[in-house]
């Protein structure tokens, strides 16, 4: 896609532009606080000119990664203009209770280099790796987002922008959390000091204008985030199982042993799991961070002359000391008691679609298993299947009750935390009733923030798992679509002769043991061929080469251009819904009318179907073996190709059926050639010509022309 490298180029000079803006503002911001009083710290322009910096270094990281540094240049600019007006008395007083501190914008600075950071570590590349494409997406976003899609032309751009709008809502509300705080002591404040007017004033003035932010944030966070992840898995669902179909994958990653386990799980369960954990944890951290920096600034302010316990020792910041401390022994010891259930989680996903897999297999074979009376064994490999699923989720449920048990206590404990430390300074009169609630909540946050990791372990294992289970579904579809393209392959070419032309063909099975070999071989139009030979010669997996989908081996296989070959097997695919549509494939509902359907089906054996054409059923199972493949030779009348190719495609039918299936396709495609594999004598009636694979003294199978000399082997 030529365009992707255009948005490429395009967004790494959108964050030069950003860095350049940025320290100009930073320039600017440093100018009008000269002299000001109530001036702008001087840490918030210089640390401007860090952020325009990490922006330069940053414009070739991952685009999910960018729109977060993006934003928080963002909100790096809009919190330093807000607290420059307010420096000179342009905020109106019932605004200015809303402004964030000024020291919020040097906390972006420090989640915008945080993110850099993190995005050379490998985990978090794999994550990016899986993510990044979306929002490179160059589809029309008009479709799926409507006119907010006709603003940013492509679907990709329209994710980033609600991404950017989702990243603005979590900051919005990290900030009205540090103004709930100082609400807080504010109010307590006031009760403390029994002063009326103050009280009511927090409760009318800041209390309510906060409330009404904070719902609405919240509401327009959670519709935004929903129809994102709505659009993102439709767009990640469509990409994997395009790629996995396309080009024959499926069949190539099955034929070379490389098939993932359970790729429609991959496809519609962990694709899911995937974005729902990316922003969920994404945003999480996000704000975690925010709050970190944020109340980590107030629990500073607020300990910054507390002695240590015991002692007339100053320890400045003692209550943020105490955080770190308490939250990383927690983190350890969590890490410690919960890194098996990575692994479990990943067990649990594979155990789960293999039950689940067994239990379709045996609707798809019920007739089978009811015919052998086979549900004895069927029972003994359901429980040995669901004796997975339970000790998994037995060992997971053991793992989690540490993990809870040990996470409640450790929660529960720091709550007496910053009253223990606070509790003796408020009784000599060191700080107020207001300050001691506002450490005690600044406390809770700052630790809570430091334990995102023991908060989220179980989510986070989950994940982890999750990526693994994507990262080798793609690895499996990336090895499996180069086979058959690196020489030597058997290549399909066009070429204008009249005639499937079959040259120097070598077709060998996965392991690389060769089972054919044709120098030259001419399938001439309107000459009706019948391939013969013993069986494991060759046969069928000779077919799948001329039909394009075998991967190994080498040499050509030539057809004329602009003609179709069409491979009927032994054993027809019908797919699940109304009968039009199964009759109709490989082509898409609709693309016959239903006069010419009930032709076919009349022509091939089957008129009771003529008026079920809309009956939702599972085809399959309904029809017996004969009538799936009268069916088969339907969708052969309907397409009309030019060679049909048919692997025993009659088998499952008497001879006086098969022969009027036949006589149907001559009367019904006078123009098509037929090349049929078949063992019963009385398929040479209705071929001019007969080939036989004989396996020779080396094992390998090679063409003798019945109807002439046999054809030279080399």
């Amino acid at each position: 896609m030529p365009a992707v490298p255009a948005l490429l180029a395009g967004q790494a000079d959108f964050m030069k532009l950003i860095a350049i803006v940025v320290a100009a503002a930073s320039a600017a911001f440093l100018a009008l606080s000269q002299g000001q009083a109530n001036a702008l710290p001087l840490f918030v322009p210089v640390s401007g000119f860090v952020l325009a910096a990490i922006l330069w270094l940053a414009r070739d990281i991952s685009i999910f990664l960018r729109i977060f540094m993006g934003m928080y240049a963002l909100g790096y600019l809009l919190i330093a203009a807000a607290n420059t007006l307010a420096s000179y008395g342009l905020v109106p007083q019932t605004l200015a209770a809303l402004v964030p501190p000024a020291f919020m914008a040097t906390a972006s600075v420090c989640f915008a280099g945080l993110v850099f950071g993190v995005s050379f570590i490998p985990v978090v590349r794999t994550i990016t790796n899986l993510a990044d494409p979306y929002f490179y997406s160059i589809r029309s976003g008009e479709e799926n987002f409507s006119w907010f899609g006709r603003l940013f032309r492509s679907e990709g751009r329209a994710a980033v922008a609600m991404v950017a709008a989702i990243i603005a809502t979590n900051f919005v509300q990290v900030g009205l959390n540090i103004k709930f705080n100082l609400w807080y002591r504010d109010l307590f404040d006031a009760l403390q000091n029994k002063n009326a007017d103050a009280f009511w004033y927090q409760i009318w003035w800041v209390f309510i204008p906060l409330l009404v932010f904070w719902i609405i944030f919240q509401l327009l966070d959670f519709t935004i985030d929903t129809i994102f992840r709505i659009r993102w898995r439709q767009w990640l669902t469509e990409s994997y199982f395009s790629r996995w179909l396309d080009r024959s994958t499926h069949y190539k990653m099955g034929v070379a042993g490389q098939n993932a386990d359970n790729p429609d799980q991959r496809i519609s369960v962990d694709v899911a799991a995937f974005i729902s954990s990316t922003m969920t944890l994404s945003t999480q951290m996000m704000a975690q961070l925010a709050t970190l920096v944020s109340f980590t600034v107030l629990l500073w302010g607020l300990s910054e002359g507390f002695t240590f316990p015991g002692t007339a020792v100053v320890i400045p910041g003692l209550l943020v000391w105490v955080a770190v401390a308490y939250s990383l022994v927690g983190t350890i010891l969590t890490h410690l008691i919960g890194r098996p259930l990575i692994r479990l989680d990943f067990l649990q996903e594979k155990f789960e679609a293999n039950f689940r897999f067994s239990l379709a297999r045996l609707r798809e074979y019920g007739e089978q298993v009811a015919l052998l009376r086979g549900a004895d064994a069927e029972k003994a490999n359901l429980r040995g299947g669901f004796a997975q699923v339970i000790t998994n989720v037995i060992d997971i449920l053991k793992r989690r009750l540490k993990i809870e048990g040990f996470r409640f206590s450790w929660q529960q404990m720091s709550v007496a935390f910053p009253y223990l430390f606070m509790g003796p300074y408020f009784f000599l009169d060191r700080i107020t009733l207001g300050q001691l609630q506002q450490g005690a909540q600044a406390f809770g946050q700052v630790n809570a923030s430091l334990s995102f990791f023991i908060s989220a372990y179980t989510t986070l294992a989950a994940y982890k798992a999750t990526i693994d289970r994507l990262v080798t579904f793609e690895d499996a579809m990336g090895r499996a679509e180069v086979i058959g393209t690196v020489p030597p392959h058997i290549e399909r070419k066009t070429a204008p002769e009249n005639a499937l032309v079959i040259r120097d063909l070598r077709v060998d099975l996965p392991h690389g043991v060769r089972i054919v070999e044709i120098d030259r071989l001419d399938l001439r139009a309107g000459e009706p061929v019948l391939v013969n030979g013993p069986s494991g010669s060759g046969k069928s997996t000779l077919f799948r080469a001329l039909a394009g989908i075998w991967p190994y081996g080498s040499g050509e296989v030539d057809v004329p251009e602009g003609r179709s070959v069409m491979l009927l097997p032994q054993r027809p695919y019908i797919p699940q819904g109304n009968l039009r549509a199964a009759i109709s494939y490989p082509a898409v509902a609709g693309a016959y009318d239903d006069a010419a359907i009930r032709a076919v089906l009349i022509a091939v054996g089957l008129p009771a179907l003529v008026n079920r054409l809309d009956d939702d059923d599972n085809w399959g199972q309904r029809l017996s073996g004969g009538e799936q493949q009268r069916l088969a030779i339907a969708r052969a009348l309907l397409a009309k190709p030019d060679w049909l190719l048919l692997d025993e495609a009659s088998s499952a039918l008497d001879e006086k059926s098969e022969r009027v299936l036949y006589e149907a396709i001559a009367a019904a495609l006078p123009d098509t050639t037929i090349v049929s594999i078949g063992h019963r004598s009385t398929l040479a009636a209705f071929h001019d010509r007969r080939i036989d694979l004989q396996p020779m003294d080396d094992g390998v199978a090679r063409p003798v022309d019945l109807a002439r000399e046999p054809v030279p082997v080399g």
